[in-house]
């Protein structure tokens, strides 16, 4: 006759006794949110690089319609001194038309014909050695009627302000996030304790250790934890997808921006799936060394 199988014992202390499933879905909610938040964060780094650098790369001149001047004449003066400085790349003006547009939004389309609407000329700049802007401001001004210089360095303090307060909110609520679900794992803990009460005296009266039945408990927490970062990761990174194929109304730049964070070019796209996939990790940790340090607390209070 063959010897029966021989059964592996099941854990001292019993699965199906303070379960873990709440505690399993509402830390898979805090990932999720974590993700969220992590996005965000990348999106705003990614819009305030993008806007930054192609302020960087162009600046504007402006010249109004004075009275007794002739604007075209004043734009070729302010081209051919634009052109040959130092620095500059190329310059383009900006078709009247185009400027109209511009302020549409604020003055309406039947009150732009009569007004003296200022030309604009684009210019770009070499990256490598840029122009004294000074020097140019006081060029165009001199020659030109009406002219001024606009280097967008106030446009670009803005952004860069605005970003910072967007950034310290997106980091306010990943702490939060993070509080949260140690305060969750903590309650969680006690509610497994109080359940497995009866099994935690018997081990004590045997002589068990307060280490040893707390490892017993926090791998349940370890893989609820895991499990729960994996979701929350999963559910991140399907909400970015969704939100990458609505491409219509006024959803598209938002599309586009969802896109970017899956799809960006490999280096960009390894930095923001590491931060993602940072989430589950981060959840395991605080779920493992969390409810260790609660639950030996917790165990000595017992005695």
């Amino acid at each position: 006759m063959s010897a029966a199988p021989r059964r592996r014992p099941g854990p001292i202390i019993p699965t199906g006794v303070g379960s873990l499933r709440s505690f399993t879905v509402t830390m898979a909610v805090m990932c999720y949110l974590a993700c969220l938040a992590i996005g965000a964060l990348i999106l705003i780094d990614r819009a305030v690089d993008s806007w930054t650098s192609g302020l960087a790369r162009e600046v504007t001149v402006q010249i109004k319609p004075l009275r007794g001047s002739d604007v075209e004449k004043e734009i070729s003066k302010a081209l051919k001194i634009v052109t040959e400085f130092p620095g500059v790349a190329s310059a383009k003006v900006i078709p009247r038309k185009t400027s109209a547009k511009l302020l549409e939004p604020w003055l309406g389309k039947s009150s732009l014909a009569d007004l003296p609407i200022p030309r604009l000329i684009r210019v770009s700049i070499d990256p490598a050695a840029p122009p004294d802007f000074g020097a140019l401001a006081e060029a165009l001004k001199a020659g030109v009627k009406g002219a001024s210089l606009d280097t967008h360095r106030h446009w670009q303090a803005e952004l860069t302000r605005m970003a910072g307060v967007l950034s310290l909110l997106s980091y306010a609520v990943l702490a939060l996030i993070s509080i949260s679900a140690v305060a969750i794992v903590i309650v969680a803990t006690r509610s497994v304790l109080d359940a497995n009460r009866p099994v935690v005296d018997v081990l004590h009266l045997v002589g068990a250790r307060d280490g040893y039945i707390s490892r017993q408990i926090d791998r349940r927490f370890l893989r609820s934890g895991l499990w729960a970062g994996l979701t929350g990761v999963l559910l991140g990174l399907a909400t970015f997808f969704l939100l990458g194929i609505v491409g219509f109304g006024s959803g598209a730049s938002l599309a586009d921006a969802s896109r970017s964070l899956l799809f960006a070019p490999p280096r960009a796209s390894a930095v923001s799936y590491g931060l993602l996939l940072s989430v589950p990790v981060a959840a395991t940790f605080i779920s493992l060394v969390t409810s260790r340090l609660a639950l030996i607390r917790m165990l000595r209070n017992v005695l």
